[in-house]
């Protein structure tokens, strides 16, 4: 399963996802952490995946090593993103598909757009197979795969007006709960940040040091 999060502040925004699979069949689970959910494009972009992890990759990777060098703000890159999408699915439009063999994926294309002479105008846009490929623009936040939990922790702190670290702070610290709540949700979290300068990856040290742990003892408190 997945949980991913997008969120923008004045003139950036902040990233995370974590990093677990989950596989079942015949009464058998088992959960893989080392999926990478967060793909840098370009300087002032990246795609967050949720959903079947081997299609969405799949796509992703392929754009990334075909996109045009002269793309670079978020909205040119998510309206080529989408194109590209709708163009490899057309390619399966003659191959056989079982019903119950149907893998549903999206995901959120996050950056910056230019004003004036430099990136920071931030813009999240969502897209998801089930419905074609069509494009949707996220406000005020985007939180997607398993967001129930992260959505209610994550609403409750957010402004449009937070610092870069307190943003950071409470993606990771949303992800962080979410995990320790739904055993769908896991793994290393990882976090980025893309603002004037471009995108940057958060050390593991560094989300460690934002984060409050906490053990299962203490679930009434964080979410009275």
């Amino acid at each position: 399963m997945t949980l991913v999060i997008a969120a923008p502040g004045k003139d950036f925004v902040v990233l995370g996802a974590d990093s677990r699979g989950v596989v079942e069949a015949g009464g058998t689970r088992v959960e893989i952490n080392t999926l990478r959910k967060l793909t840098p494009i370009t300087k002032y972009t990246a795609i967050l995946m949720y959903g079947a992890s081997e299609e969405g990759n799949q796509l992703v990777e392929k754009y990334k090593a075909s996109i045009k060098s002269s793309l670079e703000g978020v909205t040119s890159v998510a309206e080529d993103f989408c194109n590209f999408c709708r163009e490899e699915e057309k390619k399966l439009a003659d191959v056989p598909k079982h019903p119950e063999a149907w893998s549903l994926f999206g995901f959120i294309v996050c950056g910056l757009n230019k004003t004036d002479d430099k990136y920071t105008a931030p813009f999240l846009y969502n897209l998801h197979n089930a419905n074609g490929f069509r494009l949707g623009l996220c406000k005020p936040f985007a939180i997607k795969g398993k967001p129930m939990i992260a959505y209610y922790l994550f609403a409750k702190g957010y402004r449009d007006d937070m610092t870069v670290n307190e943003l950071c702070k409470l993606v990771a610290q949303s992800i962080y709960d979410t995990t320790r709540i739904d055993g769908d949700v896991g793994g290393p979290i990882r976090l980025a940040i893309i603002d004037s300068d471009g995108l940057r990856e958060i050390s593991d040290s560094d989300i460690r040091d934002y984060i409050e742990t906490w053990e299962l003892k203490d679930l009434k408190r964080i979410i009275e």
